[in-house]
């Protein structure tokens, strides 16, 4: 198996993009994470969706998570009220935030090549090289697993213990 077997594309934000939107890309897709272009449109970094999460959540929630327990449902819609006003690059300026670059993986890559880069960087999302600049396309942390599973012989996906 082969980086050019388990590519897809992928969204690709800028730090322009608003919470809202990098927060719905990962919803609607089941995303683990989001690629983040420079001014060129160039894949650059790597946030995760548990970081994109920290953007949506109120800092002084984060300082105290204790906090948290006081909200209800209808208290917590207020919380959510300054998601317009956030956006990617307020994320890649938190100190708190592990913004990754972006690993570079040549699509002719074994999978045992693709698990230890990715692992090695510490990363979910690797591009692919020479994919096309305007639908670049990348390998994800899940399809890497899935597709070490099926190499080892592992159980096939749903098949886990219930």
């Amino acid at each position: 198996m082969r980086a050019a077997d388990l590519q897809v594309p992928l969204p690709v934000v800028r730090r322009e993009t608003t919470a809202v939107e990098a927060g719905r890309l990962i919803a609607d897709s089941g995303l683990v994470g989001l690629v983040v272009a420079n001014r060129l449109g160039v894949p650059t970094a790597i946030v995760s969706a548990v970081d994109v999460l920290r953007l949506m959540v109120p800092g002084y929630l984060l300082d105290d998570v204790s906090l948290a327990a006081v909200f209800d449902e209808a208290g917590a819609g207020e919380l959510w009220e300054h998601l317009a006003d956030r956006t990617v690059g307020d994320l890649l300026d938190d100190q708190g935030v592990a913004v990754r670059k972006i690993l570079t993986i040549d699509a002719d890559a074994t999978l045992v090549e693709m698990a230890a880069r990715m692992v090695d960087a510490r990363t979910q999302i690797a591009l692919v090289r020479d994919s096309p600049r305007d639908a670049p396309t990348f390998v994800t942390l899940p399809s890497v697993i899935n597709a070490v599973l099926a190499s080892a012989g592992g159980p096939e996906p749903g098949s886990g213990p219930q």
